[in-house]
């Protein structure tokens, strides 16, 4: 098992684990996680930076140019989740999956050297990319639980 395997393997489990506590039965998706999102855009955010993550792999494995989201971090988080802005939690959820499913049919492609993350901003490898999502994911999958259970407490 090489590197980007191992990466993939764990970049998948956090991501299904975040998906989880979506299914969770009478989940209050109103409740706030931070002084900008309430659960649902949270999972809205995710989806965003997946779906980015989807396409420039899928592009690059094609031999195209990658297309990554372009401004300040505030301005693409804000865009990203405006974007999906009205969909529900399951076609959130769908959207997610799909995006993952083209991340694993296109990583280990030859072709892909580096992935760019944002413009301006910083490439990295497949497997350093894999990491960053993974840590991403899980930063945002306890900031939901934490701040989730504050607010039923």
């Amino acid at each position: 098992m090489d590197e980007i395997d191992r990466m993939l393997i764990a970049e998948r489990h956090q991501m299904e684990e975040f998906v989880r506590l979506f299914q969770v039965p009478d989940l209050d998706i109103s409740v706030m996680v931070n002084q900008r999102w309430n659960l649902r855009d949270l999972l809205a955010h995710i989806v965003a930076w997946h779906e980015s993550f989807a396409l420039n792999v899928s592009l690059l494995a094609r031999g195209e140019s990658a297309q990554p989201p372009r401004g300040t971090l505030r301005e693409v988080n804000r865009n990203g989740v405006l974007a999906l802005e009205g969909l529900k939690v399951p076609q959130l959820i769908r959207r997610l999956r799909k995006a993952q499913r083209a991340i694993e049919n296109n990583i280990h492609n030859d072709l892909i050297e580096t992935i760019p993350y944002r413009k301006p901003g910083t490439s990295y490898t497949a497997a350093q990319h894999l990491d960053v999502v993974r840590g991403h994911i899980h930063d945002h999958f306890w900031e939901a639980v934490d701040t989730y259970a504050a607010a039923k407490a």
